[in-house]
């Protein structure tokens, strides 16, 4: 094996073990950035592991994502829930069959085909969290219309952390202290 597949090798490996971190709850249009840009960096990762594909593809793709943000954001404010997921769904599933991909050209090819199954399986995961999202702005979008102010705050558009309350703090005991009243 040449000194330059073995670096690539490396730096496929960096680069994925550095990009599989925990997902985290964030809001349709952060996510969908999330997964654009987790979307373009496999698709370069993975034509650097040699995957057969033409290297113009992540250019085009760069180009895709552009035109389907600026069609979400003319979007009504309802709607572009639905449209930030169906992006974060599509880019973060295609990130994740990237990545699997990469792999499998660096071990062989062998599972490749389970790839397909990996991106699609992370894309519905994806989609299905944004779905309490999706509903509070069709709620939100139904109380301005009912109650005939378009620029009604919805308390419960926006989500909310529930913290956990303190543990108490942990004091030592001495034995003497149990017989002690």
């Amino acid at each position: 094996m040449t000194m330059c597949a073995e670096y690539r090798k490396v730096i496929v490996a960096a680069f994925l073990s550095a990009a599989l971190g925990a997902a985290q709850a964030q809001e349709a249009k952060a996510q969908a950035r999330a997964g654009a840009v987790a979307d373009g960096v496999s698709s370069v990762v993975g034509i650097a592991a040699g995957a057969p594909v033409n290297p113009m593809l992540p250019v085009l793709g760069v180009a895709f994502k552009a035109a389907t943000f600026q069609h979400a954001e003319s979007l009504p404010e309802a709607e572009r829930p639905r449209a930030y997921a169906l992006a974060a769904a599509g880019w973060q599933g295609s990130a994740a069959g990237n990545a699997c991909a990469a792999m499998s050209f660096l071990s062989g090819g062998s599972f490749l085909p389970a790839c397909i199954v990996v991106g699609v399986s992370w894309g519905w995961k994806t989609w299905t969290v944004s779905e309490r999202e999706r509903q509070d702005a069709e709620r939100c979008a139904l109380l301005r219309a009912s109650a005939r102010k378009p620029k009604l705050r919805c308390a419960f558009h926006k989500r909310q952390r529930i913290e956990r309350a303190a543990a108490p703090a942990w004091k030592p005991m001495a034995t003497q202290e149990f017989g002690a009243q």
